[in-house]
C-alpha cells in the first residue's frame, strides 16, 4: 500500500518565520500525519525500524519529494532553509539552524571557504537558498549534489544537507557534524571530482573547531602507516577522516598563524581548463599551497612520517598543539594533558620492536606509496651505543625510499634522516638504548592520487651490531 503523503503541498518563503503547507488548514496537516503515523504502525509496527519511524522510502532523494517535508524555516543570518516534517520538529529545526549559521560564519568569514553556489533553477527547494532536510530515521548525515547542475567555468556544484539529529551524528554531535557536512557543500563550490580522500581530510579538520576529536578516526588512520598518505579506503575504515592527522601537522609546521589554508588548498584544486578531468589535483594544490613556505607535497611527506610518531604517549608537547575550538577550549586526544586512556590510541603503530642482532628483517606489511614502516630497534647489550643498518629493496626508478631515525639524540633533535647513499650507515642509540626507523616511500614521478590501486613495494632492512 502507497503510504506516501498526499502531494498538495507547496513551499512559501517568509523569512525568519516557520514555512507552512500552502494549502489547507492546520486541522488539515495534522489530520494528514495523524493519518500516515497509523498506516506506519499498522504495516510496519510502530518503533520497528527506521524506515518505519521517518515514513520516508530509502534512497528518496528530498529535492524531488518535497511531500515528506511540509514545513520549512528560513536562517535570517544566512542563505539557507531547514526543512522539517512535524510541527513537533520546529525546535530542533531553530537548533540546527543556529549550528549552521555558526559553522558558516566561521567557515566562509574566517576560514575564507566559498560558500555553497544558488541552486536556484536547479529543481530543489523553492528558491535559491541552500536546503537542509531533517530526516528522523535517516541515522546518516551527508551532502549531496543536485544531479545535472554544474554552475562555474571549474565545475561548482549545487548542493543540499541530510541530517538526522535523533542518529548516532546527531546530539551533542549535531553541531560539530553540521560543521563537518557544510564543509562537504563549500567543497562541491570548488571541485567535486577531487581525489577522495581529501573529502574527508578537510572536513574532519574543520569539525574539530566545533567539539572534541574524532579518537577512532586518529585510531584508524595511525594503525594503518604502511597505507598511502592519501589512500582512498572507500569508506571501509575511519583512515581517511582521520588523515585529518596530515593537516594539522601543516598547521603547526608550515601555518601557526594562518587559518585559511584549507580553503587556499580547495582553491587551488579547482579544475581548469576541463572540469570533467582532475587537474590540478589534490597533489599539485598542496604544492601550490607549500611553495610560499618553500617546501613541497613530496617533502611534507617525509616530515609528517617524523611528525606523526610524536602523537599519543609519545607526545613531547613539540609537535601537535592545542587546538582553539569555536565553542569551547578542547584538546586533541593525543595531547600530553588529555585523558591518559586515550592517549595510547594516537599512537603510530610499529611495524616490529627487534633485539638488534646481525638480522634481516622483510618489512611486513610493506608500505604502499607515501606510505611508512615504523621499525623498534633495541639494544642487545648494555655497552651498545649504535647499530648498522641498509635497505635491500628492488630497483624501481619511480620511488625512492627515505630512512629517518626518532626521537633526536641531541638536545633540540626531534630525529634523524639517514644517509644510505654509500649503502649502510650507523645509527646511534639514545640513552635508553633504543631507536625506531622510519622507512617511507616517496614517489618520484607526476604522482596522482586518483591513480593509487593499493599496490605495496617489498623492502627488507639489513641490521648489524
Amino acid at each position: 500500500m502507497d503510504i506516501s503523503p498526499p502531494k498538495f503541498i507547496k513551499w512559501q518563503t517568509f523569512p525568519g518565520k516557520e514555512l507552512r503547507p500552502r494549502d489547507g488548514g492546520i486541522a488539515k496537516v495534522i489530520a494528514v500525519l495523524l493519518l500516515m503515523v497509523f498506516f506506519l504502525c499498522f504495516i510496519g509496527g510502530c518503533g520497528k525500524s527506521d524506515k518505519a519511524v521517518s515514513g520516508i522510502p530509502e534512497g528518496t532523494n528530498p529535492c524531488e519529494h518535497p511531500e515528506y517535508w511540509p514545513f520549512s524555516m528560513v536562517s535570517e543570518k544566512k542563505p539557507f532553509m531547514v526543512h522539517y516534517r512535524t510541527l513537533e520538529e520546529a525546535e530542533t529545526a531553530k537548533k540546527v539552524i543556529e549550528y549552521l549559521d555558526n559553522a558558516w560564519e566561521f567557515e566562509f568569514n574566517e576560514l575564507g571557504f566559498r560558500q555553497p553556489p544558488s541552486d536556484e533553477g536547479c529543481n530543489c527547494g523553492p528558491n535559491g537558498l541552500f536546503d537542509v532536510f531533517i530526516w528522523r530515521g535517516h541515522r546518516s548525515c551527508e551532502v549531496k549534489t543536485i544531479s545535472g547542475y554544474i554552475l562555474t567555468p571549474w565545475g561548482a556544484r549545487p548542493s543540499f544537507m541530510i541530517l538526522d539529529p535523533w542518529g548516532p551524528y546527531g546530539g551533542e554531535k549535531l553541531s560539530q557534524t553540521i560543521a563537518h557536512e557544510f564543509n562537504h557543500a563549500c567543497q562541491a563550490e570548488d571541485d567535486w571530482y577531487e581525489a577522495g580522500d581529501v573529502f574527508e581530510m578537510t572536513a574532519t579538520y574543520i569539525e574539530q573547531y566545533f567539539g572534541d576529536a574524532c579518537t577512532e578516526c586518529i585510531s584508524d588512520f595511525q594503525a594503518h602507516p604502511d597505507w598511502g598518505l592519501l589512500w582512498y579506503d572507500d569508506y571501509k575504515t575511519w583512515y581517511m577522516y582521520g588523515s585529518a592527522l596530515y593537516l594539522y601537522f601543516l598547521r603547526d609546521y608550515y601555518f601557526p598563524t594562518d587559518k585559511g589554508f584549507p580553503a587556499r588548498l580547495w582553491e587551488n584544486v579547482r579544475n581548469s581548463p576541463d572540469r570533467f578531468v582532475n587537474k590540478p589535483n589534490l597533489v599539485d594544490g598542496l604544492d601550490a599551497l607549500l611553495v610560499p613556505v618553500k617546501s613541497s607535497f613530496s617533502d611534507s611527506a617525509i616530515f609528517f612520517a617524523r611528525w606523526r610518531y610524536y602523537a599519543g604517549s609519545r607526545d613531547d608537547g613539540r609537535h601537535f598543539q592545542r587546538w582553539p575550538t569555536v565553542l569551547q577550549y578542547k584538546q586533541l586526544p593525543f595531547m600530553a594533558d588529555t585523558d591518559i586512556e586515550l592517549r595510547p590510541s594516537a599512537d603510530v603503530k610499529l611495524h616490529a620492536s627487534i633485539v638488534l642482532t646481525d638480522t634481516i628483517y622483510n618489512v611486513d606489511p610493506p608500505p604502499m606509496i607515501l606510505g611508512s614502516a615504523y621499525i623498534e630497534i633495541l639494544r642487545n647489550q648494555p655497552e651498545q651505543t649504535s647499530f648498522e643498518v641498509s635497505l635491500k629493496t628492488d630497483t624501481n626508478p619511480d620511488i625512492r625510499w627515505v630512512v629517518q631515525a626518532v626521537p633526536g639524540t641531541v638536545a633540540g633533535s626531534d630525529g634523524d634522516t639517514i644517509d644510505l647513499i654509500s649503502g649502510s650507515a650507523r645509527v646511534p642509540f639514545t640513552t635508553e638504548g633504543k631507536r625506531t626507523l622510519i622507512i617511507t616511500l616517496i614517489p618520484v614521478y607526476a604522482f596522482d592520487p586518483n591513480q593509487q590501486t593499493g599496490e605495496t613495494f617489498p623492502v627488507a632492512i639489513h641490521l648489524a651490531p
